[in-house]
């Protein structure tokens, strides 16, 4: 729509006041879709074949009844109920064309416009044949004109462009259905969920209501249409549910910030996909349940999970600091030596018959290793085990902090590019 916009722009069309919580009115975008349809039309005229008939899907023209246009309601619900038809309407069609208003813009990169919407996926993800439907400037003139390529091609280089930018989920979207069983089901519903909340963040959320129509026919199991209603956590709760057997939602939840609203409060925006996340493996089983029939927050239940437990104290001296840190090996090995030697003498001075001063040797012996094991003490913090450390406290600056308390700790191991592992303090 937002390319079609610009069409209608360039060509002086003047929108009408759009209603609260809009940003066109139905009559407009049905307008402006009649821009984008009239350069199709004269795209295709310049083909060599032009004796022949075309049926051509159009959501502004298509999703609802001409005959619904005064009962706002009616429309309203039946567009809603067409939304989510709409994998199988492009998995079925014999061709599909990909259009953004971008001067030479092929439409297989990241940055182009129809590639960032929530229904690319279910657009693109089956196509048989892609027109690829761009605009060239020649001198002073924006010609348009059609590639025809196949849709597994136009994936397939779709995926080497995700995988140049690191887009780990989108990847594997497109290597499950260029190479079918490439990617268990597992991975590729995984990616499909996490991919679609990634993309319905970056359009503002305006199309959230939709996120689990625009999944719905693309997981093994779906949704009746009447089940999915305006809230798109719930919607997405109810199709992770119904594919439990397919999928374990837990490596969803372990990737996903805790939601803001109260539709779902464990699945919220998604961690962006990096080179380290995208290889979890769960340890626990989890799926979506409704505890009852009024009941409108999906709860996850998890089966099979360890809890860890928290240190009371979450900062500690250690106490054994001397024997758990290699760099204190040499002194460790002096002080024994030394103490070893001390301990020979005070009881060879005791054999000898001078006691008062073997036991005096040995005491002050005890006391000053003693001494020596406190000190290294205050030097390095306990390691073992799981704490928890406020952002609020610790800031931005939490590696020069605990520096200053251990000077191990001034490098931590974040999880990551370079390794699975946690900090070493967590």
């Amino acid at each position: 729509m937002r390319s079609a916009a610009v069409l209608a722009d360039e060509a002086g069309f003047v929108r009408a006041p759009p209603p609260p919580g809009r940003e066109y009115t139905l009559e407009d975008r049905r307008a402006i879709a009649g821009y984008f349809l009239r350069l199709y039309c004269a795209t295709r005229r310049s083909d060599a074949e032009r004796d022949r008939t075309e049926y051509i899907w159009l959501d502004e023209f298509c999703l609802s009844d001409d005959s619904l246009a005064q009962d706002k309601h009616a429309l309203e619900a039946q567009r809603n109920v067409e939304l989510g038809r709409l994998p199988d309407i492009f998995g079925s069609a014999a061709q599909t064309v990909v259009f953004c208003h971008e001067e030479g813009c092929d439409h297989t990169r990241l940055t182009c416009i129809w590639g960032q919407r929530l229904f690319t996926i279910p657009e693109i993800l089956h196509a048989q044949t892609v027109l690829r439907l761009t605009r060239r400037r020649e001198g002073d003139v924006l010609n348009a004109y059609i590639l025809p390529t196949s849709g597994r091609d136009f994936r397939k280089a779709m995926q080497l462009d995700a995988a140049k930018n690191n887009k780990w989920h989108l990847y594997a979207i497109f290597q499950h259905t260029v190479n079918a069983g490439a990617v268990p089901w597992q991975v590729a519903i995984h990616a499909l969920v996490v991919e679609a909340i990634r993309r319905d963040e970056a359009g503002g959320f305006l199309e959230h209501k939709f996120l689990g129509k625009a999944l719905n026919g693309l997981l093994p199991r779906r949704a009746r249409l009447q089940d999915l209603g305006n809230s798109g956590w719930a919607d997405l709760s109810w199709l992770l549910e119904l594919n439990q057997g397919f999928y374990n939602a837990v490596s969803l939840a372990s990737v996903c910030s805790i939601a803001e609203g109260d539709s779902a409060s464990w699945l919220g925006k998604p961690i962006d996909p990096t080179a380290g996340n995208e290889r979890l493996e769960p340890v626990a089983t989890a799926f979506p349940i409704s505890t009852s029939e009024t009941e409108t927050d999906p709860v996850l239940a998890i089966i099979g999970a360890e809890t860890l437990g928290l240190r009371q104290k979450r900062l500690k001296r250690d106490a054994w600091g001397l024997y758990n840190n290699k760099e204190m090996r040499n002194l460790k090995i002096l002080a024994q030596a030394i103490a070893a030697s001390l301990v020979i003498i005070s009881i060879g001075v005791l054999i000898a018959g001078v006691v008062q001063a073997g036991i005096a040797l040995y005491v002050l012996t005890s006391v000053f290793y003693c001494i020596l094991e406190l000190l290294v003490g205050t030097m390095y913090l306990d390691r073992n085990g799981w704490v928890f450390l406020e952002d609020e406290v610790w800031g931005d600056e939490l590696e020069s902090k605990l520096g200053e308390q251990d000077n191990n700790l001034r490098k931590l191991t974040y999880w990551g590019v370079s390794s699975l592992r946690g900090h070493s303090i967590s």
